[in-house]
């Protein structure tokens, strides 16, 4: 069941990061859960496609779990689908919008997992994934299955109350039909404006700070005004396209990306006064550097 010292940099997009002591994968929920029971409440990770993570260069010393198997799976109804979550959010994205759903565009384009999707709340600043939420059922570190209502929780930008050690593995999502024409036609556009703002052709993990919000515009028009545009750190720079994207241009390592970011937070806090956050997940950092990027320990 348990592998030891597997490295993660191939298990993220990054293509970053050192090794974790022990990792399994799991394919149904009878192996979660006596995966999960096995570790006796010791701490652990879980990883999706690894769309949101930065690993230290010296790995973790936690388990990582992931989901494969009976857990990558879609079934469509009349108006809503439900998602295993190890699905793809691209396949899920795309299987909509080819049913003509509405409403799923504002994820066009966005890599990752369902069940990392759900962890992140992601999306767009405006729409997020739990506004499509139906219901969300989770796996507990005792092994037991719970079911998640939005109201409980209580999703924000980025964020959502839920115990970290919680698995999601399923959801149902409100996916009312639309006008098959009006729904290709949003998604078109949404990936036109993707593909021509942001960087795919690069190793990253797509926004690295949270919007701070009014009235100081997105996170990238305050990393471009703190003169952060372009700026390189061994492998790893702030890419001219987005200002808020730090690529993988060559070898980079955690510590490159780290040090651009403290950088980053320092020139911006000296100039307006702004404390950015991370959006990205940080894993197996020390408590200084996570610190010094803003990140809780």
């Amino acid at each position: 069941m348990w592998q030891s010292d597997v490295p993660l940099a191939s298990l993220t997009r990054y293509r970053i990061g050192g090794p974790t002591s022990r990792y399994a994968r799991f394919a149904n929920e009878s192996e979660l859960a006596a995966g999960l029971t096995s570790l006796e409440g010791s701490s652990y990770r879980v990883l999706g496609w690894g769309a949101n993570v930065l690993v230290s260069d010296s790995g973790l010393s936690e388990p990582v779990i992931s989901l494969a198997g009976e857990f990558d799976s879609l079934h469509m109804s009349d108006h809503s689908v439900e998602a295993g979550g190890a699905a793809g959010m691209p396949t899920l994205v795309g299987d909509v919008r080819l049913e003509g759903r509405t409403g799923w565009e504002f994820l066009e384009a966005v890599p990752g997992s369902v069940g990392g999707g759900l962890r992140m709340n992601a999306g767009s600043a405006e729409v997020g994934m739990w506004d499509r939420v139906i219901w969300a059922d989770a796996m507990t570190a005792a092994g037991d299955r719970v079911r998640i209502h939005p109201d409980e929780a209580a999703p924000g930008y980025r964020s959502i109350q839920v115990p970290e050690e919680w698995v999601f593995i399923a959801a149902r999502f409100a996916a009312p039909p639309g006008d098959l024409t009006a729904v290709n036609a949003a998604h078109a556009e949404r990936r036109r404006l993707k593909v021509e703002t942001q960087v795919y052709e690069l190793p990253s993990c797509g926004s690295i700070w949270k919007n701070p919000g009014p009235p100081h515009g997105s996170a990238w028009e305050v990393v471009d005004r703190a003169g952060m545009r372009g700026a390189v750190r061994g492998g790893a720079q702030i890419t001219e396209r987005h200002a808020n994207f730090i690529a993988n241009v060559g070898d980079a390592t955690a510590a490159d990306v780290i040090w651009l970011m403290a950088e980053t937070r320092r020139r911006v806090y000296e100039a307006e006064g702004i404390e950015l956050e991370p959006e990205i997940r940080l894993w197996g950092f020390e408590s200084g550097e996570l610190s010094s990027v803003g990140a809780a320990s």
